[in-house]
C-alpha cells in the first residue's frame, strides 16, 4: 500500500533523471531552428539579434523580413538599426525604401553612419527617386556625405545627373572628390560626360587615378570611338594607367582591341597582365589559351597564375585542364596551389577536373597532415550542387574531426543526398557532438 502511494514520486524522480542524463528530451532541443530564431528576434538581447542578423546575411535568409521590420521600427540603438539596414541592403529588400527617401530628404540630424548606409541601400536597390535628394546633398555645404552621395548617384542617376557631375568636376573639388566623381561617371556611362572624360584621360597633367577612371569610363561609353584613344594611352609608362586602358577595352571586340589584350598578357607589370587575363576570359577569346597556359606555368605572380587557372577552366581547354589535374596528382606540389586549382575546376564543373578534385578530397579525408587542404576543398564543394560530390560528403561526415564533419554537413546542405540522411540523423542524436549537433538538426528540419 505504501509502495502505491509512493509510486508517483518514483515516476517524478525517473523523469528528472531522464531530463538530466538525456537532454535530447528537453523542450529547447525539440524546437526547430526556425522557432528559436523567431524567439531571438522577439525577445533576445541586442547583441543576440545582431549576431543572428550576421547569420541571415551570410545565409541570405529571407524568412523573417516582417519580424525584422518590426524590430527596426522599435529599435532605439543606432548599431542595431544600422545592422538591419545592412541586412536589407544585402538582400535588396524594398521595405525600407520610403524610410530611406525620408531620411535622405533631410539627413543632417541623423547619425552619419545611418545616412551613409541608407545611401548604399539606395545605390544597391537603384532607387531612382533618390537622385534629386542625392544631388541636393552633394550641392550642400556639408561634405560629410559627399563621396557616398556621389557614389550612389552614379548608380541611380540619369543623363541629367551625369551632366551635373561633369560640371561639378570642373569646379573647386579636392583630389579625392574629383576621383569619386569620375568613378561615378564611369558607372553612369552617360553620353553627357563623354567630352569631359576624354579630356581628363588625355591630360598628362591630370592626376593618375583620375586619368585611370576616365580611361575605363570612355571605353564603356563609346567603345569603338574610344579604341584609338585608349591604344595611344597604352604607350604610357604608368602601369596603373595601362591597367585601366585594358579595363576600358574589355568590352571592345575589334581586332585592334583584341591585339592589344594579347600584348597586355605579356606586359612587364603584373596588374596589367592580370587585367588582360580577366578581359580575354570576359570576351571568351579561346585563342588566348596557349598564352594563358604559359602564364599559368611561368608567371612570377601567384595572382596571375590563379587567374589563368580560372580562365583555362572556364574555356575547358584540354591542355590547361590536363596541366591542372597533373598538379593535383603531384604529391610534391603545394596545397595552396592545389586548393586554387580545385576551386577553378569545380566552379566551371570541368568533368575530368572535378573527378580529380573528388579523388584528392577522398585522399585528404583520412590524412590529418592535410587538414587545411581538406577544409579548403570542403568549402568549395559546399558551394555547388553536384551528384559527384556524394562520396566526399559521406567521407567528411564520417570523419572523427569535428570541423570536417561540419564541412560535410555544409556539403549536405547544398546536396541533401537521401543515402546520407541517416548519417546526419546520427549527428543530430549524438549528445557528444554539441558543436555541430544543432547544424545537423537544422538540416533535418529543412
Amino acid at each position: 500500500m505504501r509502495f502505491i502511494k509512493k509510486l508517483p514520486f518514483f515516476y517524478l524522480f525517473l523523469c528528472l533523471l531522464l531530463v538530466q542524463f538525456f537532454p535530447a528530451f528537453s523542450s529547447d532541443d525539440a524546437k526547430s531552428q526556425h522557432e528559436n530564431r523567431k524567439e531571438t528576434l522577439l525577445y533576445g538581447l541586442e547583441s543576440d539579434v545582431m549576431e543572428l542578423l550576421d547569420t541571415f546575411i551570410k545565409e541570405k535568409d529571407r524568412d523573417f523580413l516582417s519580424e525584422i521590420h518590426d524590430v527596426f521600427a522599435s529599435a532605439k540603438s543606432t548599431a542595431l538599426k544600422d545592422k538591419i539596414i545592412l541586412y536589407y541592403t544585402e538582400l535588396k529588400y524594398e521595405g525600407l525604401k520610403d524610410y530611406a527617401l525620408g531620411i535622405l530628404e533631410d539627413p543632417y540630424d541623423e547619425k552619419k553612419s545611418t545616412v551613409i548606409l541608407l545611401m548604399k541601400y539606395a545605390e544597391k536597390l537603384q532607387i531612382a527617386e533618390a537622385a534629386p535628394l542625392l544631388r541636393s546633398i552633394i550641392e550642400s555645404d556639408n561634405t560629410d556625405f559627399f563621396e557616398s552621395a556621389v557614389n550612389a548617384l552614379g548608380a541611380v542617376g540619369s543623363g541629367e545627373d551625369a551632366a551635373f557631375l561633369a560640371e561639378l568636376f570642373s569646379g573647386d573639388l579636392s583630389l579625392i572628390q574629383k576621383q569619386t566623381v569620375v568613378k561615378a561617371l564611369g558607372k553612369l556611362r552617360a553620353e553627357e560626360s563623354w567630352d569631359m572624360l576624354v579630356e581628363a584621360a588625355e591630360n598628362e597633367d591630370e592626376n593618375t587615378f583620375v586619368r585611370m577612371y576616365a580611361a575605363e569610363a570612355i571605353g564603356n561609353i563609346r567603345p569603338e570611338e574610344a579604341c584609338d584613344i585608349l591604344l595611344r594611352l597604352f604607350d604610357s609608362t604608368d602601369p596603373n594607367l595601362r591597367q585601366y586602358v585594358v579595363k576600358g577595352l574589355a568590352q571592345n571586340t575589334s581586332q585592334a582591341a583584341r591585339s592589344l589584350l594579347f600584348t597586355a598578357l605579356k606586359d612587364n607589370h603584373y596588374k596589367v597582365r592580370l587585367e588582360a587575363v580577366e578581359a580575354v576570359q570576359e570576351q571568351k577569346l579561346t585563342e588566348a589559351a596557349p598564352s594563358l597556359l604559359y602564364r599559368a606555368k611561368n608567371d612570377s605572380e601567384s595572382a596571375v597564375k590563379y587567374a589563368c587557372f580560372e580562365a583555362l577552366a572556364f574555356f575547358g581547354d584540354k591542355n590547361g585542364v590536363d596541366y591542372m589535374v597533373g598538379i593535383l596528382k603531384d604529391e610534391k606540389r603545394g596545397d595552396t596551389l592545389k586548393a586554387k586549382i580545385a576551386a577553378s575546376l569545380l566552379k566551371y564543373d570541368v568533368k575530368d577536373g572535378t573527378e580529380a578534385v573528388v579523388e584528392l578530397a577522398l585522399k585528404t579525408a583520412g590524412d590529418d597532415k592535410k587538414k587545411n587542404l581538406r577544409y579548403a576543398l570542403g568549402k568549395e564543394f559546399a558551394k555547388y550542387e553536384n551528384k559527384a560530390f556524394e562520396p566526399v560528403c559521406e567521407a567528411y561526415i564520417k570523419s572523427s574531426d569535428a570541423a570536417t564533419k561540419g564541412t560535410g554537413l555544409d556539403i549536405y546542405k547544398k546536396n541533401p543526398y537521401p543515402s546520407l540522411k541517416a548519417l546526419v540523423q546520427e549527428i543530430a542524436d549524438d549528445d557528444k557532438a554539441s558543436s555541430i549537433r544543432s547544424k545537423a538538426k537544422s538540416l533535418l528540419d529543412l
